[in-house]
């Protein structure tokens, strides 16, 4: 999977969860930390990404859109995960997934099941705007090079809003 994803150089940190802030604030939640990485191709997306949610504890978010969910009219992966102490970043919490691609969702589970399944309800309506406002069109007219598209919509709406 690290082979898959790589380590993506400077010029393509980005930032999903920027666009949701209001939606995000009006929840109650605080993005701490955040790391997406568009893959070359179809342009598969992982976003993982430390919250808060007011005064509350912190969780991991983990979310995976792929060509294969896209494919299949399937929903996207959206996670809420546990974070670790010594995770203090959203690149922690991927290095983690990284090397434990297998059973990470089981080693990071919350405790709380049914605030885990509320939190990702609420999390898959935030994905569901951020997916409509930013990126289903680019997928609906141009796969081969989605993962360009991408990259660099979210590239220049960042550098516009700075």
């Amino acid at each position: 999977m690290n082979d898959y994803w790589g380590v993506p150089e400077q010029e393509y940190e980005l930032s999903l969860l920027q666009f949701a802030k209001k939606e995000l604030s009006e929840m109650g939640y605080i993005v701490l930390s955040e790391k997406v990485e568009v893959c070359s191709g179809a342009g598969a997306m992982t976003l993982s990404a430390l919250l808060k949610k007011k005064e509350e504890f912190r969780f991991g978010l983990y979310i995976h859109d792929g060509p294969k969910h896209r494919k299949t009219r399937a929903p996207p992966i959206i996670w809420m995960l546990k974070v670790l102490p010594e995770m203090k970043t959203a690149q922690d919490l991927r290095d983690f997934i990284l090397n434990h691609p297998h059973d990470f969702g089981i080693l990071l589970a919350p405790e709380n099941t049914m605030m885990k399944d509320w939190k990702e309800a609420k999390l898959k309506k935030i994905y569901t705007f951020l997916y409509n406002l930013k990126i289903k069109d680019m997928y609906d007219t141009d796969l081969s090079s989605a993962a360009d598209v991408l990259r660099e919509r979210l590239r220049k709406i960042t550098e516009i809003q700075v």
